[in-house]
């Protein structure tokens, strides 16, 4: 009887063993990134999760790729693992406790060739800007994904619509016609709570009712082909309430505070972040707050949520070959947005970033843009910012909402004069006259077409690259100011369903067609014409209302001449002598007729002129 108890002991404790060496170890529930290139810059930082990873030992068993550092974190179910690359391959990672293994495989790929000297967006370009859950859905089978809770209900526009990344696809031709040269897509990884995606619950992951990564590669690939670039939207500052991590994170700083001290109403003083008398208790507040409830902030002071963050912008520019990033929050990312910035610019010197620094005064921009160090010795790094003062000036004068003297386009004039503060306006601002945050422009100008076509005017010939949100060159329109979703119609033509059709001519309005034509004429123009990319710019005081400027090199100009008076005027060809005095006949491409100078010019009211002289 002992001899029997004593095989039965001996044969549960060999079981244990043999379990403990074959697989019944720390499960890993997820590696990130989700795989890697070799001959980055970027030092590899692995971020590994799963249950009880503290103390483990971590080998790669083959050649090629060695574990440089192992980074134990405040919670036991993360380990930050430095590794070094020096082939590719497939590699077996290790991570032992004892005598527990668990074994696993990451991919280190080739890189594509010259990807480090990707050429980004610039002043040549004309951006599109997309909001895919309302553009066009292309595949209806990802309507509904399995196992998420969110609803379709196109009569709702708080839910989502089923708009998606093939139904992009399935318009680049309509885009390359228009004129278009880069698409900015809002996000697209994976949110679980909102259709605009701004509450991303993975960052390596496309969110499924949008498509897949692979699809998403795919749709950067057919763009490319059509002469199109693609600009990603990128949340670094902030997750979503249901990522994967808010519930386990790493550190317990992983995330900043939700009601961190300070009066709410200072959480949106950005002026703050560059004010160099400003406390640094309001700083910290404003810099590192959280934006929504829904929203957890990312605090980037620690330096494996910043080594995440741009790891991971640098991952997904490297995977689906892009263009470009578009920042959603950039100053709330705090001081910490100049190194996550440079990060990606050390591994990519020639890519393009525009920040969004919601600011209707340029001295606010101006500091968060280039790389000059400021007076507090902050530099941000960032190529280019969304210019909101430009915005906020067309919209007050063109609403004759302007109290200069001077009378209408003076606030325009005099937002543009303020470029000094600049180290390269010509290059540095995306301008724009609405986008999925604000207010239709149509709706703004008081569905005045004329006005819109000023607008769209000015947008595209004066310094700058332009930004044009989905369904503007169509006079799409919001039903509400305050409702905050209005902005962001389906594009009729989008769902099969849809009974009128704007992607053709045939269904558009007299008033679309007018509005489609000359948006189509600008870009075409802008395209075609190197001197608006890279000349000059000198403007004149507008006088009674009209406010005229020039694009210029030694040979060749343009004259743009903006008359948002009601009334008719005359040119004063005297007055830009300057400019013209060796120019005699132009073309207006707007409408292909012949311009001579000092003839008896006159512009009709709320209309405008581009005559290009050569």
């Amino acid at each position: 009887m002992i001899m029997n108890r004593l095989k039965v002991f001996f044969l549960i404790i060999f079981c244990y063993l043999l379990s403990s060496q074959n697989g019944q170890a720390q499960k890993i529930e997820r590696v990130e990134p989700i795989f890697w290139w070799v001959d980055m810059k970027t030092d590899l930082q692995l971020m590994i999760y799963g249950k009880d990873l503290k103390d483990c030992q971590v080998k790669v068993r083959e050649e090629g790729m060695k574990v440089k550092k192992v980074h134990a974190a405040e919670n036991p179910n993360y380990l930050f693992v430095d590794v070094d690359v020096t082939k590719p391959g497939k590699y077996n990672i290790d991570f032992s406790k004892g005598k527990k293994v668990t074994t696993v495989t990451y991919q280190i790929f080739p890189r594509r060739e010259n990807s480090a000297n990707r050429i980004g967006f610039n002043s040549a370009d004309a951006i599109y800007l997309i909001m895919p859950d309302r553009f066009a859905n292309g595949d209806v089978s990802n309507d509904i994904v399995k196992g998420n809770a969110q609803i379709l209900n196109r009569n709702d526009l708080t839910v989502r619509h089923g708009g998606d990344i093939k139904g992009v696809m399935n318009h680049l031709d309509y885009l390359a016609d228009l004129g278009i040269t880069a698409i900015w897509l809002t996000p697209v990884f994976e949110d679980n709570l909102y259709y605009h995606q701004y509450g991303v619950t993975d960052f390596y992951r496309i969110d499924p009712h949008f498509g897949t990564n692979e699809l998403y590669s795919e749709f950067v690939e057919q763009a490319h082909k059509k002469g199109v670039k693609i600009i990603q939207d990128i949340t670094p500052n902030h997750c979503g309430i249901d990522h994967w991590w808010f519930n386990d994170p790493p550190f317990n700083d992983w995330i900043n505070p939700k009601e961190m001290e300070g009066n709410f109403w200072v959480q949106f003083a950005v002026e703050a972040l560059s004010d160099v008398h400003a406390s640094e208790n309001d700083q910290l507040f404003v810099g590192n707050n959280w934006l929504f409830d829904t929203m957890p902030d990312m605090n980037l002071r620690n330096p494996f949520v910043l080594k995440y963050m741009y790891q991971m912008a640098i991952w997904w520019i490297e995977y689906a070959n892009l263009d470009g990033l578009r920042v959603d929050t950039y100053f709330y990312m705090g001081k910490k947005s100049g190194d996550w910035t440079k990060a990606i610019l050390d591994e990519y010197p020639n890519f393009s970033l525009v920040g969004e620094i919601w600011d209707t005064e340029p001295a606010f921009l101006s500091y968060w843009v280039g790389s000059t160090d400021n007076k507090d010795g902050f530099s941000s790094h960032l190529p280019m910012v969304m210019d909101f003062p430009l915005q906020a000036a067309i919209v007050t004068e063109l609403t004759g909402k302007g109290a200069h003297w001077g009378g209408v386009m003076r606030g325009v004039y005099s937002t543009i004069a303020k470029d000094f503060l600049y180290k390269n306006p010509e290059k540095s601002q995306v301008i724009f006259a609405d986008n999925h945050d604000i207010s239709r422009i149509y709706n703004m100008l008081g569905k005045d077409l004329k006005k819109v076509k000023l607008a769209m005017t000015l947008i595209m010939t004066t310094r700058g690259l332009p930004q044009i949100f989905y369904g503007t060159e169509l006079l799409f329109e919001n039903d509400s100011v305050e409702n905050g979703h209005s902005n962001r119609p389906d594009f009729p033509g989008g769902w099969q369903e849809d009974a009128i059709n704007l992607f053709q001519e045939k269904y558009r309005t007299p008033e679309q067609q007018e509005m489609f034509n000359h948006t189509r004429t600008l870009l075409h123009f802008r395209k075609q014409t190197p001197l608006i990319h890279t000349g000059k710019l000198m403007h004149y005081i507008p006088i009674n209302g009209v406010y005229t400027y020039f694009r210029y090199d030694e040979k060749e100009c343009l004259m743009v001449i903006l008359n948002a008076s009601d009334s008719e005027k005359s040119v004063d060809w005297n007055r830009f002598d300057e400019r013209l005095n060796n120019k005699t006949e132009g073309v207006n491409i707007l409408d292909k007729t012949i311009i001579t100078k000092d003839d008896d010019v006159k512009i009709s009211p709320k209309t405008s002129m581009v005559i290009h002289f050569k």
